[in-house]
Order: structure tokens, then sequence, then C-alpha cells
């Protein structure tokens, strides 16, 4: 028997491997299966498997199913991320494949031959699997799985399993009888009968069954057919049978027969008594409604999931009261069904108390339509939030129109009778901090004496809420037009406590931007900030920037960034300004001659004197000795023209100017407004950086070989200190030159303008030509390009006066005569004070 149920397993494996061959839906290859008839040895095999081993078939359907799941995974174009490995730890392989005997060895074929301590893997040198060959090995699986998946869907194998059960308890007279047996002992009623229906209490009339079958009734051979299943004889030509509910096998199509005529005299149907219709059992009509019902609500969930709404949503959209004029809204009633434990009358008192309550909340805020209510209510899901601000929308709409508007903003009358009106308006539109900064602002807007503007009000309340230092605050005095003018309106600069109004501010740096240097731009009241420190210019400048861009004109501000730039330009070494037309510009050149891009005449780089042919070729110094022994007219100037050639250089912009050094020695720079000593180049300020000095406004520090100290020795003592020194100088008038007229050209201050002439006063015999302080002057500049000391020529009130000037130690020591004294405190003036870094020196 067990060599025939193989052999027919064989033909059910041969036949699905063909048809997983062919192309199909799963329906289309599973039928076949279903419809294979099976002999009785068959369903004996069968019904004795199920009673053993029904469990362990699903377990190894399990298996295969998943065996079936790697060879598929191995066999897909994107393979997982790890399908190298299988690892025994995992739950699912070990209560599946690993549960069955040979589930580790289809792995293996598939190709995990590596042993692993937690799992199987593929070898290292394989790195793609034998596809043929796990398609193969899948093959033969899947066919397996699929035979054991029909046997254990097949309905005799069920049918079987159940006759071989244990013990049975019938339906309908409660009897228990064996496993073995199919009717029941007492009642002989079907295993899988259901329970008969209720027995009326009074009899029914029935009428007699006739002896005869009858064609169409009860016994007639073509109208009944017996269930293969629980084989119940129906009379009925239903397609169900009444006891197990399974459906009636079609019957196989027989060729057709023709039969002679029956000898059976047919008897004619007799005239029955119509029977009354039965009464209906309650509980199939309650059944009957009941099930009506679910299916009409599954209909509606169904609906529901198409649309979005929740199963819980639905149901309690049925169940919702809709009586009194209240319609609940879904999130309501789901809430309220939910909290009652799905008791439908108990959420919908409950809910209808939660509404009323929120209707009345409602209209204890002044909304007493409580039709409107509830339907914003229901628009809101219950929300009382909700429902309050689409109540308000059309108390606000006039507001929203107002300030969405492009008409202007109503301005707040301050004479207006209600004053709370007006202090809700300056507390809603300024945002004050409290209700009575409002009044506050209210009451300094009603003085008479001192009208303010609301804004500047506003402004000062809200810094503040002190009426006196409001009022001080507000009425400012402005130290230019001595106008009164509110804090607001005052502008300030870093550097000083100055205010002034915005208007006279604009004024004065639109002039300075325009027709003065930037150093010009300071405060209009101190002067402050000082312009020469570099360390305090750029900080100034860069605040100063940020005020300048909100009050200046556009073409003033851009003015004032040229200045900035060019400011900014001097500082480079390869700067070079113009001898002819002063214009600034790089140089990167590395030759002598430079024109100028403004005016295209060219001069030296390096002595900035204008270019002539004699130039070429030979340095500065061979240039001015050339020009001195072959140039009449520079022969004829004598000193004058030494004295021009070797003028002013502005230490800051290297700018030069012909002018002589003598008289006032501080000089100005007209291009950078640098202020220096003419002599020795350091600068005058008004914020000394010596820790030690105590002078106060503007000034400067001279070194001792400057001419600030030099010009007021005399002359024979000036030749004296240079011929100690083996150093020329003249004496005598130089040819051609105008007796008795100084020519010097030098900076004077005429009516507040600096203008450049010459000296014109009175030479004196052996001063070459010049006056005596043009003459002293050339002495010190012969002092100054040889480097000579003054100091061994300095009397003991000299010496003792420049060691305390320049902070050296003179001490005297006990019993020390000013023998030792002097000579000592001389060379320890020498050693500790050097001559001035910046004097100019020989070229």
């Amino acid at each position: 028997m067990a060599s025939i149920h193989s052999n027919q397993l064989e033909k059910v494996r041969c036949h699905a491997e063909a048809c997983l061959h062919s192309t199909g839906s799963v329906l289309e290859i599973r039928c076949p299966f279903f419809c294979q008839p099976l002999s009785g040895s068959t369903l004996f095999y069968l019904c004795s498997l199920s009673c053993q081993t029904i469990g362990s078939l699903q377990r190894l359907s399990t298996a295969l199913n998943i065996l079936e799941k790697y060879g598929c995974n191995l066999t897909s174009s994107s393979r997982p991320k790890y399908w190298r490995t299988v690892k025994h730890n995992n739950p699912v392989f070990r209560a599946t494949v690993d549960s069955i005997q040979g589930g580790r060895a289809v792995l293996c074929l598939y190709g995990y031959s590596n042993q692993q301590p937690d799992g199987l893997s593929f070898p290292d040198v394989v790195v793609e699997p034998d596809i043929e060959k796990v398609a193969a090995v899948t093959l033969e699986v899947m066919s397996l799985r699929m035979e054991l998946d029909m046997l254990l869907k097949s309905p005799v194998l069920s049918v079987f399993s159940l006759c071989m059960s244990p013990e049975w308890q019938c339906k309908s007279c409660t009897v228990v009888n064996a496993g073995s047996s199919i009717l029941c002992e007492v009642c002989e009623r079907p295993r899988l009968a259901t329970k008969p229906p209720a027995t009326p209490t009074h009899p029914l009339p029935t009428p007699n069954r006739p002896a005869a079958p009858v064609l169409g009734m009860p016994g007639d051979p073509d109208s009944q057919w017996v269930c293969q299943f629980c084989t119940y004889v129906n009379y009925t030509p239903a397609s169900v049978c009444e006891m197990c509910d399974l459906p009636r096998p079609e019957p196989a199509k027989m060729p057709v027969k023709l039969h002679p005529p029956s000898q059976v005299k047919r008897v004619p149907v007799l005239s029955v008594k119509p029977k009354d219709p039965p009464m209906e059992d309650p509980d199939l009509r309650r059944q009957k409604l009941m099930r009506e019902e679910g299916l009409k609500l599954i209909e509606l969930i169904r609906d529901g999931e198409k649309k979005g709404v929740s199963p819980e949503e639905v149901y309690t959209a049925e169940e919702q009261p809709r009586g009194g004029g209240v319609t609940l809204s879904r999130a309501e009633a789901k809430m309220a069904w939910l909290s009652a434990g799905g008791e439908t009358e108990r959420a919908a008192r409950q809910s209808l108390r939660d509404r009323h309550a929120k209707v009345k909340e409602l209209c204890s805020l002044g909304f007493n339509d409580e039709a409107r209510c509830q339907e914003v209510l229901r628009q809101n899901g219950g929300e009382v939030r909700g429902a309050l601000s689409l109540l308000q929308r059309p108390l606000l709409e006039p507001f929203h129109q107002r300030m969405w508007s492009d008409q202007p903003e109503p301005t707040i009358d301050i004479n207006h009778p209600d004053k709370q009106r007006v202090c809700r308006r300056l507390l809603a539109v300024y945002d004050l901090p409290s209700w009575g900064r409002c009044e506050l602002a209210l009451s300094l807007l009603q003085e008479r004496t001192a009208p303010y503007s609301l804004d500047d009000v506003v402004q000062a309340v809200r810094e503040s809420q002190d009426r006196d230092f409001i009022r001080r605050v507000l009425a400012k005095e402005c130290p230019i037009c001595l106008s009164e003018f509110p804090h607001s309106k005052m502008q300030s600069l870093t550097s000083c406590q100055c205010s002034v109004c915005c208007g006279c501010f604009q004024q004065h740096f639109t002039i300075a931007v325009r027709d003065k240097h930037i150093r010009d731009m300071v405060c209009p009241v101190c002067w402050e900030p000082d312009i020469n420190d570099p360390e305090h210019l750029n900080s100034y400048f860069s605040t100063l920037d940020i005020q300048l861009r909100e009050c200046l004109e556009p073409e003033v501000y851009d003015l004032f960034h040229k200045k900035l730039t060019e400011q900014a330009l001097i500082k480079d070494p390869k700067f070079l300004w113009c001898s002819h037309c002063s214009y600034g510009f790089i140089y990167d050149g590395d030759q002598l001659k430079v024109t100028c891009f403004q005016c295209r005449n060219s001069f030296c780089a390096q002595c900035k004197k204008p270019w002539e042919s004699q130039h070429g070729g030979l340095s500065c110094e061979q240039y001015q000795s050339w020009k001195r022994e072959n140039d009449p007219e520079y022969q004829r100037q004598g000193l004058a023209g030494y004295l021009r050639d070797n003028g002013i250089t502005c230490p800051n912009c290297r700018f030069q100017y012909a002018l002589s050094k003598g008289g006032c020695m501080h000089f100005c720079c007209s291009q950078c407004r640098y202020q220096f000593c003419s002599g020795c180049n350091n600068p005058f300020h008004t914020t000394c950086a010596v820790i030690q000095c105590s002078v106060t406004g503007l000034h400067a520090h001279h070194p001792r070989d400057c001419l600030f100290y030099l010009r007021d020795w005399e002359p024979v003592r000036l030749q004296a200190l240079l011929q100690n020194k083996c150093v020329e100088f003249n004496t005598n008038t130089p040819p051609g030159t105008q007796a008795g007229m100084c020519g010097v050209i030098e900076q004077k201050d005429e009516g507040g303008q600096q203008t450049d002439s010459a000296c014109g006063a009175q030479t004196q015999p052996g001063h070459a030509g010049l006056c005596e302080k043009h003459y002293r002057e050339y002495l010190v500049s012969l002092i100054n390009g040889h480097s000579i000391d003054p100091a061994p020529l300095f009397n003991a009130n000299e010496l003792v006066l420049a060691c305390r000037r320049y902070q050296v130690d003179d001490a005297r020591g006990e019993m020390e005569d000013d023998v030792t004294y002097y000579p000592r405190m001389l060379e320890k003036l020498i050693d500790e004070v050097p001559l001035g870094d910046k004097v100019p020196r020989k070229k």
C-alpha cells in the first residue's frame, strides 16, 4: 500500500513540477491537485497518516517554506546584505529548519558548506552562488512543500482525521459516541450534523407521506443525493448539505444512455392540503438579524477605511443619538464610546452631557446663539478653544480688514473723552509695559506747556517711569543751534559725551567731507578725538561709518569712503605723491623716473624732484651735486635753494614741501592733516604716550639734536660744533642773489589761512645771504645730516636740564666735584639717550 501511495505522490510531484515550469496563476496550478480522485486504500492511508503525523506535516511545511525563501533570496538579482551566512541562534531557524531532519543538508546543497561556530556560510573563495544548482534544489523544495500543502488542505484528510479522533458528543441527543462511529448510536444523526431546531410546543399538522415515491417528493430517486463527507441523504435539490454545509459534488459527465420505458406506473400527484407556514424560531430570527446588521456594519467599515475613517468612528457614527437637535462629531462619539467601554447607551448619555456643558460655557462668554454653538462644536470635534476661535472670527473681521488694508493706521486722538479707550490703543499699538505707563504717556501728551510728539513720549516712557527724568529726556538742548530736541533726535559720537541735534550733525559732517580733510571729521563741539593716534583712528572711523551711512546723502557718503580709501593708501610704502599736481598713486616699478597718471609729468621716485634728462644714470646725490655746480638758477638762489630742496617731508604720507623749517616747529600736513615737528618729525598730540609726561594740551617730545632746541644757539656755537667734526659750511653770499632780503620760502599764518611766501627778513653779514633764523636752520641741517651730537657743547645747566628731560639719573655722588660730575653725566647722557630716530639725516 505504501508503494502505491508513493507512486501516486510521485505522479503528483511530477505534475506540480510541470505546472511550475508553465505560465498561469496559482489557482490554475493548484486546481488539478484538488480534483485528483483518491482510492479507498489511499483514503485509509491518509486517514492513518493524518491521525499520527498531521502536526509534524505542518511543521515540515513551514520548514520547507523557510528553505524555499533561502533559495529564492540566493537566486534573486537583489540579494540581501548578509546572504553569505545563516545563523543558528535565530529563533525562527531553530523552530523550523533546524527542527527537521535534513534541514541543514538542504542548506549545504545551496552552497552553505562552511561550518562556523554560530552557523553556516559560503566558503571564502566563492564570490557568487551557483544559480543553476540553487534553482534546481529550490524547485524540489517548492514541489515538496506544495504536495504537503495540498495534503494538509485536502477535505478528505480533514474528515478522516475527525473520524479517527477520540470520542465525540452528538449535538442533538448529547450522547458520547466512539471515535470510529460516523452516526450517533441513539438518534442516528451524522457526526457533523448541526443542532436541530427547537420543537414547537404544540404539534403541527403534517401530511401523510405517500407510500410510493412520487416525482418531486422526498423519496424520488432523481431529487435525492448523498453527501460524500457526512453521508447524509439530502432530499432537496440544494447545492449545500443540510448537515455539514459542505458543497454538493458535481456529478461526473456520463454518456447518455437510452433506457427502456420503465414498467413502474407513475402515480399521479395527489392533491395535498397546503400546510401552514412553520413558526420561525426566535433565536434563529435574532441570529439572522444580527448577521444582516453585522454584514452591513462590515460594508460601512470597509467604505470608511477607503475614506480614512477608523472602525470606531464608523460604529459610533451609526449608534450616536440624533434626537433633540444635537449632532455629535465623529471624534466626540469615538471618545465617548471608548471611555464607556463600548456601551452605546452610556456613551450617548455622557456625550450629550458633555455637549450641553460646552454649550453653556460658550454662552457664558457672550455667545447666546445655542444653534451656532452646537454647529461650531461639531465642526471642531467638541473642542471649546477651536469653537471659540470660530465664534470670535466674525467679531475680529473689521480689525483684520483694517490691519491688512493699504490704508494708514488711524492716528490716536489724545483728546478723546474716553481715556480708557486711548490707553487701550496705546497699550495695543505701542506695546507699553503696563497700564500705568499708558496713563503716564497720556498725561504728558496732554500737557499744554510742553508739546511733545507721540513717538518721542512713548519711547521715553518705555525706558523710564520717572516724570522728571522723562521731561529732561524730552528737552535736550543742542549746543550748536541752541534748540531743544528729545533724546531720540540727538546724535553723539563714541569719542566724547557731546550731543548735537540730527540736523547739525548732518550739516557738520557734510561740510567736513566735501570741503575739508578726513582728519577734520571730529566732534563739532569738543573737536575730539585725536586723529594723529593710529589706534584711535581705526576704531573711530569704523564707528563713524555706521552713523554717517544713515544721515548723509548717498553722493556725500561715497566721497567719505573715497577719502578713507586714500587715507589707507597713504600708508602703503609704494604710494607716491606727484611733485607737479599733488596726485597720489601706487607705483610698483623699480625705475627712478615715474610718470604721473594725472598730469603726465615725470619726477624722481626717490628724491621727488621734477625729472630732468641729466638725472638719468645718476644717483640723487650726484644729480644734486651736478645741479649745484652747473645750474645758474640754482647757484643764484644759493642756500635758499638748498633749504627749499631739503624742505619738509610729512612722515605720515611722505608728501614733500619746498619750505624752510624755521619759525614755528608745529607743522600740519595739508594732505593728511598730520601734525608733527618739522625739525625731528615727532608727532604733536594731546594724549601723550610717555608715562612720566605731565604736560597737558598739544605738545611733542623732541630729541636733543632737534632744531627745536638748537635754534636757540648762536651761529658761532653751531659753527664751532661743525668745525669740531670737520664739516664745511658757507658764510659768503652767493653771487646774483638779492642783497639784504632773505628769499627762503616758508609757511605763514595769515588771517587764519596758511600761505607759502618768502621770508623777507634782513640778512646779516657772514650768514651766506640768509637771515639769522634761516642761517641757523642751515647749520642745524648740516649737523643733522652728519649725525653730530650737540651734547659735548652743553654747559652745566643745559646738561642737567637735558638729563632731567630724558629721565637720566643726575644724582651727584658723595664728595664728587664738578670736574668729575659733569663729564660723568655727559657720558651717561650720550650712552643712555640716543639721537632722534626720525630726524632727517643726510641721504
